[in-house]
């Protein structure tokens, strides 16, 4: 049976009013969903417990920002205080002269250093078909003998400092410890100890040169001293005080204002390169060595063993004590290879 025109419009408004109501309430109901969604999350995040973290926790994360923003930093604590990475020491005196020497090593309880203790005669003229020509007993052999002695050096480093210091401790320790020994190697080279031969002992060099008159050592002095220096064979330098070196420079004679400029600029007397030596002695009593003249290479240092650094808990504390220890000893190999100023 056909439709008339007003029964299909019925229809047609029918379906579109169906359709209407049913997407109005699928929107209605996800608005309603969202909405107890977002009041369910709302009402879940006012029930946490609500912590500000205020330890370290927080500075780590400000150091982080720090990194990142490349700008200084200032950790809260009892008082503000800034952590550095790195340690100050204090200023240590210049120790190359012990790099000059002549280093040996090896593992043996003793070093032995053969030597000439003179060269061979001057040759002579012989005549044609001589014969019964004396012997030359001139140029000697012998050893040098060197024994390694232990040296020992400690720091104690407590737990607090390991664990939580900003600094790294470990890293610092072979260079404060190789100061140490180095200092120790120094000052046996040029002042002596139990064990080490100094070049200023008396005697540790055999050829004397005197001071012309009482007092401090003046120009005159080490001229004379720098010209046996250059007249031999070899690349000797001057050791010295810092004080007798100021003394010279201070000096009014004007026949020296070369020589003054000579060691100002080139630091050197005569072309012999001149240490100023902050172990050296400044004193100039009679008998006393005042300046020294040799080829450091003349002074040998005997290392049984690099220096080791271990690492030693003792009962009763938490820190650990970082124990060094290394086998040392020097001697000049022949002491008839140096020069030393003696005053008078």
């Amino acid at each position: 049976m056909d439709k008339t025109p007003e029964q299909m419009l019925d229809e047609v408004k029918t379906e579109v009013r169906t359709s209407l109501d049913k997407s109005l309430d699928e929107k209605v109901q996800a608005i309603k969903d969202g909405i107890d969604a977002q009041m369910r999350a709302g009402f879940a995040e006012l029930a946490k417990p609500r912590i500000e973290v205020v330890g370290p926790a927080s500075e780590m994360r400000a150091v982080a920002e720090a990194i990142v923003q490349k700008r200084a930093l200032t950790l809260s604590g009892s008082g503000a205080y800034n952590v550095l990475k790195a340690f100050e020491k204090v200023v240590a005196s210049k120790h190359d002269i012990v790099s000059k020497a002549r280093w040996i090593y090896g593992a043996g309880a003793q070093t032995n250093i053969p030597v000439f203790t003179a060269r061979p005669a001057r040759p002579i003229k012989q005549a044609e078909g001589a014969t019964g020509i004396a012997g030359d007993a001139t140029a000697a052999q012998s050893v040098t003998s060197i024994t390694p002695y232990a040296y020992y050096s400690e720091i104690f480093v407590s737990a607090e400092d390991i664990v939580q210091g900003a600094a790294s401790v470990e890293a610092a320790l072979p260079e404060l410890f190789g100061e140490a020994f180095a200092n120790a190697l120094h000052y046996g080279m040029v002042v002596g100890d139990a064990t080490m031969t100094g070049i200023f002992a008396d005697a540790a060099l055999t050829n004397d040169i005197m001071c012309d008159a009482a007092g401090a050592p003046v120009w005159a002095d080490f001229i004379e001293l720098a010209g046996a220096l250059k007249a031999k064979a070899f690349s000797p330098v001057i050791v010295t005080s810092s004080t007798f070196v100021g003394n010279l420079l201070l000096s009014t004679a004007a026949s020296h204002e070369g020589l003054k400029m000579e060691l100002l600029t080139k630091g050197s007397i005569r072309g012999v390169p001149v240490y100023e030596d902050p172990f050296a002695p400044s004193t100039n009593v009679a008998g006393d060595i005042v300046a020294c003249g040799l080829d450091l290479q003349n002074y040998a240092i005997a290392c049984a063993r690099e220096f080791t650094i271990e690492p030693i808990r003792a009962p009763g504390t938490a820190g650990v004590y970082y124990q060094a220890t290394g086998f040392y000893n020097g001697k000049p190999i022949l002491a008839a290879n140096g020069w030393q100023l003696e005053a008078v």
